[in-house]
């Protein structure tokens, strides 16, 4: 079945229609040759030819609103069914966006499943020309799901040699130590790791000794550490998971929240952002739509008006890190990182749970009116010195004028 969104958008895709080529330099994502940072909701995208509240195309609504990818949902994998997986694509690419093929027990190479290889090349063989894949999702959790390392080896090798230009990207749950992780991620050109820290009680699916929101950093650390800080990691963040379906209680993060989560996410080193559960937990309206367009336009659209493709900040999620020296002091809990766009240094700053307190940042580049962006209002620079104030879970941008 074709849709009309398709034919509406074909010049677009038309412009398109190249195949896409995704290579890592250090630490950070490339899309033909051009810095990429994604924004992909998990799993996804809506219904084939989904429509949003008001009749909109849901994929144009959602690329307006700084959405660039989706992991694709497993299901026709399992069904065999490419001729979905390929109308799924050609959507995509009709909205200028990517996919994160999940590949599921495909990229695991057993005995008792010779077939396996032959069918992984068949679908390596179609889409890897297409102009939406981005890179192939091997199978999910493979540590907790005690998946054989050598199944995945296999696997591993075999797209490497039959398609360079797209990475394997390996998601881990908030499980297993760093040493284990450290075996699985050597075959993988990227990693990643969920971890859904809100619902009743709090922090339930961390097995570190810290159940807060801002675990997210504690696991950033953990799955960086996992792969010796070289190669570059997504976090899967939080809209639904098991742990608030029934019969839990029903909690979705707030946008203050997820402000959080997606800034210290950041500042600790991800290189891309996955917002898990978009299609789960439906009510209402939503559950006719059969996507979670209440918590879009509550949560996720303000959040990506701030860091989402073509919003200004998003700029600066591109770059590298900063080498300016800069000092923080006043709360042992503030992490913070800087990124250089032109002539501007923004400065990402957020603050764990401890208590209230002064921040003072520290450095020669901080001179004249200091904008916080996002808040209307600015800061006095004196003696090379700015103080703010951050309550339990902050987050403040600082936008600086270099020259």
């Amino acid at each position: 079945m074709k849709f009309a969104i398709l034919i509406l958008f074909l010049a677009q895709s038309l412009a398109f229609a190249g195949p896409t080529r995704v290579t890592i330099d250090g630490n950070r994502f490339l899309m033909n040759d051009k810095p990429w940072f994604p924004m992909c909701l998990s799993p996804g995208p809506p219904p084939l030819g989904a429509r949003d509240p008001i009749g909109r195309d849901a994929l144009a609504v959602l690329a307006e609103g700084g959405i660039d990818s989706f992991r694709i949902h497993s299901g026709p994998w399992a069904r065999g069914d490419e001729e979905q997986v390929a109308e799924y694509m050609d959507w995509l690419a009709a909205n200028r966006m990517y996919a994160f093929l999940n590949l599921r027990e495909l990229s695991v190479f057993t005995k008792d499943a010779p077939k396996r290889p032959e069918g992984l090349g068949k679908l390596i063989e179609r889409f890897n020309d297409h102009p939406a894949l981005a890179m192939w999702k091997c199978m999910d959790e493979p540590a907790w799901g005690n998946v054989p390392i050598d199944g995945l080896v296999a696997s591993y090798k075999f797209i490497k040699q039959h398609d360079p230009d797209h990475p394997v990207w390996m998601a881990h749950a908030p499980r297993n130590t760093i040493e284990i992780l450290h075996e699985y991620c050597k075959y993988c050109d990227a990693t990643g790791l969920d971890i859904y820290p809100i619902g009743i009680p709090m922090g339930a699916l961390s097995h570190l000794p810290n159940k807060d929101l801002s675990m997210v950093g504690d696991y950033c650390d953990y799955i960086s550490a996992a792969v010796d800080g070289k190669k570059p990691f997504i976090m899967v963040l939080q809209v639904c998971w098991s742990g608030v379906m029934p019969p839990h209680t029903l909690v979705f993060p707030t946008f203050r929240q997820e402000r959080y989560m997606a800034y210290q996410a950041i500042i600790k080193g991800a290189r891309g952002l996955f917002f898990f559960g978009m299609n789960l937990c439906l009510e209402g309206r939503d559950a006719e739509l059969g996507y979670n367009w209440t918590f879009w336009n509550q949560v996720m659209r303000p959040l990506l008006r701030e860091i989402g493709e073509g919003s200004e900040l998003h700029s600066a999620l591109l770059a590298p890190d900063s080498k300016i020296p800069l000092k923080v002091s006043g709360a042992p809990d503030i992490e913070f990182t800087a990124r250089e766009v032109g002539p501007f240094l923004y400065i990402f700053a957020a603050k764990r749970e401890g208590s209230p307190a002064q921040v003072r940042f520290s450095g020669d580049v901080l001179k004249g009116e200091v904008e916080v962006m996002f808040e209307g209002r600015t800061l006095s620079a004196k003696d090379g010195t700015i103080t703010d104030r951050f309550e339990r879970n902050d987050v403040h941008v600082y936008k600086v004028r270099l020259r």
